[in-house]
């Protein structure tokens, strides 16, 4: 138990856990097989849905439903369901953030998971090929493994930030912009877990020009990344709200906030 969460933050960091193994579980003979990225159905967020997707999100529903909690959760593969009597929390899912690294064997995908109530706001990411948790409570900080604080990096010069990007053909000249004048560029896979790097200072910045966020893959690192000491906001400078809707037409740049706004400027402002 953390004495730095609340017994609330606590009681979903425990469940949280128990998901995350029965992830690992469930995938760990499908991570870089054909088998893993045989398509099953079509996702609620209009992607194809694998067989590891399919399994990953299995696992975490039947930790949810034995849990005795009621959450209304909105999932990447299966939509909006309600769990349990009542919805105590609502819950943003993304049960394998990271579908084609995990397919390929690329050690970099996770589960994220952002639970939230009027009195609480819980985030955690699990990287599923390395066995961490990163987590986060409103008001109470970042952390990784047991108990280590994380705190975004104290760079300040833009010209040797190193951040993760991504934009979508025809239109990769959205980052040229940006590689121009950071020392370096790096695309890895996995939103959420990108995000938890930034939060844990070793990426100055995450950026999606994708103008099409899905908001079950950056809930839970928008809010690790504000718990951290950073900065998580659309391409007007405006905060990114995590609602019920699954994608948004909107850019995201989530920073240490030492230069977000030059960031922004170089960007140029554009929601989409």
């Amino acid at each position: 138990m953390s004495e730095r969460l609340s017994p609330t933050g606590n009681d979903l960091k425990r469940l949280c856990d128990i998901a995350a193994r029965a992830v690992v579980s469930a995938i760990q003979d499908m991570v870089g097989t054909y088998a893993g990225g045989q398509m099953v159905k079509m996702g609620a967020d209009g992607t194809p849905t694998k067989r590891i997707d399919h399994a990953a999100e299995d696992a975490v529903l039947k930790v949810l439903r034995a849990s005795g909690l009621g959450f209304s959760v909105l999932s990447e593969e299966i939509g909006s369901v309600e769990i349990g009597e009542g919805s105590d929390y609502f819950l943003h899912l993304d049960p394998l953030d990271g579908t084609f690294n995990a397919i390929a064997g690329i050690p970099f995908y996770s589960v994220s998971i952002y639970i939230s109530r009027d009195d609480c706001r819980f985030a955690y990411i699990f990287d599923l090929a390395h066995g961490c948790s990163y987590y986060a409570e409103a008001g109470r900080g970042a952390y990784a493994g047991p108990e280590s604080r994380l705190f975004v990096s104290q760079n300040t010069d833009l010209k040797d930030f190193s951040i993760s990007a991504y934009t979508l053909r025809p239109n990769t000249a959205r980052i040229a912009g940006i590689g121009d004048q950071v020392r370096r560029i790096r695309t890895l896979g996995s939103a959420s877990l990108e995000m938890a790097l930034v939060a844990s200072g070793k990426l100055d910045a995450f950026v999606d020009l994708r103008g099409m966020m899905r908001v079950v893959d950056v809930a839970a690192g928008k809010l690790m990344i504000e718990e951290a000491g950073g900065m998580v906001t659309d391409a007007g400078g405006d905060e990114l709200q995590m609602g019920a809707n699954m994608w948004q037409k909107k850019y995201l740049i989530g920073s240490n906030g030492l230069q977000h706004e030059e960031l922004l400027g170089i960007i140029g402002g554009d929601s989409h």
